[in-house]
């Protein structure tokens, strides 16, 4: 492992708590690669080019995240654990609601014609009332083993995370990235602070340890999550403790 590697603790403070889709906590490596991802994609604009969309290719490239990589072949990860709220555990998520509705108004401006009725019942443009599951807490952390300075730099500017960030969702107050020697390693990168599994992983990355999980189930293993070529069958990560 290089020198520039060390075990770390991320934590973004929160204004109000996070909503996110998945049983366990956003992946920090996803993050990561999103920042890359978008970085790439405004270099590409400077210069008139257009970076291929992930899912249109069959196996997509892994960006050079600043941290610490476990396992070998096509079944390696990234050293990084998902999101750990660092109080309100215990109690049930805040169930929040979203709606949409299609102006019609607008709609008139941008179609060349109307139908005589638009149903808000039906269709792509139908109303919505939509739960929004959200964990209120003041703040979510991570551990990884990775270099403390890219990681910090990578994530400084990024103002939320989670679901329905343009609707104030997961706003985030400051980061902060902290080096943590007296973590052991392995440990930093796949447990949760009460030491249960923190990240999807090989179960093979797991061999001859006693580690509470989730069970086990097809998943993606490092970003892009939601590409084919990343699912396999991995030990599936606890969503708090016990």
């Amino acid at each position: 492992m290089s020198a520039h590697l060390v075990p770390v603790r991320v934590t973004a403070s929160l204004a109000g708590g996070i909503a996110h889709a998945g049983t366990w906590g956003i992946a920090l490596d996803g993050l990561l690669a999103s920042q890359l991802r978008e970085q790439d994609k405004a270099a590409a604009a400077d210069t008139g080019t257009v970076v291929a969309g992930l899912h249109d290719l069959d196996d997509p490239p892994d960006l050079p995240l600043p941290l610490a990589r476990c396992g070998t072949g096509q079944r390696w990860h990234w050293a990084a654990t998902c999101a750990w709220p660092v109080d309100g555990h215990g109690l049930m998520p805040d169930v929040r609601w979203w709606s949409g509705r299609v102006d019609h108004a607008d709609l008139e401006v941008l179609a060349d014609g109307m139908p005589a009725i638009v149903s808000e019942r039906q269709g792509r443009y139908r109303a919505r009332w939509m739960p929004l599951l959200t964990t209120v807490c003041s703040a979510v952390s991570w551990y990884a083993v990775g270099d403390p300075e890219r990681i910090r730099r990578l994530l400084v500017g990024l103002p939320a995370i989670g679901k329905k960030r343009a609707a104030g969702h997961g706003q985030v107050t400051g980061w902060e990235v902290a080096p943590m020697p007296e973590l052991d390693p392995w440990n930093a990168g796949h447990l949760h602070p009460d030491g249960s599994l923190g990240r999807p992983c090989p179960v093979e990355c797991l061999a001859g340890r006693q580690v509470r999980v989730a069970g086990a189930g097809v998943a993606g293993i490092r970003p892009p999550y939601m590409h084919p070529a990343r699912a396999h069958e991995l030990a599936l990560p606890t969503a708090g403790p016990a």
